[in-house]
């Protein structure tokens, strides 16, 4: 069985490469792992949310997506189901990513071309027309 932490370092690495063609940015959620009491409760104070999803994908005009990465065995904590639905509620795209590595490569692959836009390298901006600007995806 896969360890979700080799998961998510490979899914990382493969949307770093990604990116040269899709235009995103990416980070993850460090909300797992032990700590001690004192520390989690500033991290809970600081904003953590228990049930964060792993991967936030933001691309073009504000948008965001969610990526929750489970190996083989994987299950939803109870508060990532609440994110989940929460997420729905707000129609942000929420996506669980389950299986072994190469699965859960081909699963990111697919959410990636499905919902975000290429880049387009040295066409004028649509962003910003006046600007002179080249565009960094096509719209």
């Amino acid at each position: 069985m896969t360890k979700e932490s080799d998961i998510q370092i490979a899914c990382n690495q493969y949307l770093n490469i990604l990116a040269n063609t899709y235009y995103f940015r990416h980070f993850h959620v460090p909300n797992e792992g032990k700590r001690s009491i004192s520390y989690h409760a500033k991290m809970k104070k600081m904003g953590l949310k228990s049930g964060c999803p792993d991967i936030v994908v933001e691309y073009p005009q504000g948008r965001v997506l969610y990526i929750e990465l489970k190996n083989e065995k994987g299950r939803l904590s109870d508060n990532q189901k609440l994110w989940a639905v929460q997420s729905k509620g707000l129609g942000t795209p929420h996506f669980i990513v389950k299986g072994g590595l190469t699965e859960c490569l081909d699963q990111v692959k697919q959410i990636i071309e499905t919902n975000i836009p290429m880049r387009c390298w040295g066409l004028p901006s649509t962003l910003y027309p006046s600007s002179g600007q080249k565009s960094l995806y096509c719209p």
